[in-house]
């Protein structure tokens, strides 16, 4: 039967073949395509984050795998006004996947104003100039400690997760 002539005829740009190499072509094509939908940790998470039992708000929440040696993927999030936050499945990273995470919080404010940075790109620049302090106790966030913090996040929808802070 064959493909269609129009199909070569209309577009210049694609190089002429026969019905056998253009099938060929478009196999190979959707195969490549569909192997790049397949990753991304199948994980979401959604809570609040308070502290003092208040929300927590504009504050970086870090999940990372409690098993150094799990090949369980790490993730960070942004809270908002409100101090909630969610992190959904993203096909362009590992991501999170079914497992035990320590959650390691902190939130930079400008020394003086004790208000965030308009910018949270700004961030780590600031900090490195030293104009930013992180106004969590170091328990919650000190990368060498062990987390205070930990959740088992299970396949599909985790919902409801509370992230609760002390300030003392």
């Amino acid at each position: 039967m064959g493909c269609p002539r129009f199909l070569f005829e209309d577009f210049p740009l694609i190089p002429r073949m026969n019905p056998n190499q253009a099938i060929r072509f478009v196999l190979i094509f959707l195969v490549v395509t569909l192997a790049g939908c397949t990753g991304g940790g199948g994980v979401s998470v959604s809570g609040t984050a308070t502290i003092d039992g208040k929300p927590l708000d504009f504050a970086r929440l870090e999940f990372s795998p409690l098993e150094t040696a799990s090949k369980i993927g790490s993730e960070g999030v942004m809270t908002d006004a409100q101090g909630n936050f969610t992190i959904l499945p993203d096909k362009r990273k590992k991501g999170l996947e079914p497992g035990k995470y320590g959650v390691r919080v902190t939130k930079w404010v400008d020394k003086k104003t004790r208000k965030p940075p308009d910018n949270p790109d700004d961030v780590e620049q600031l900090k490195l100039g030293g104009f930013l302090i992180n106004i969590i106790p170091p328990r919650y966030s000190d990368p060498e400690s062990n987390p205070t913090i930990t959740v088992d996040l299970k396949s599909g929808r985790n919902e409801g997760v509370k992230v609760e802070v002390q300030s003392k």
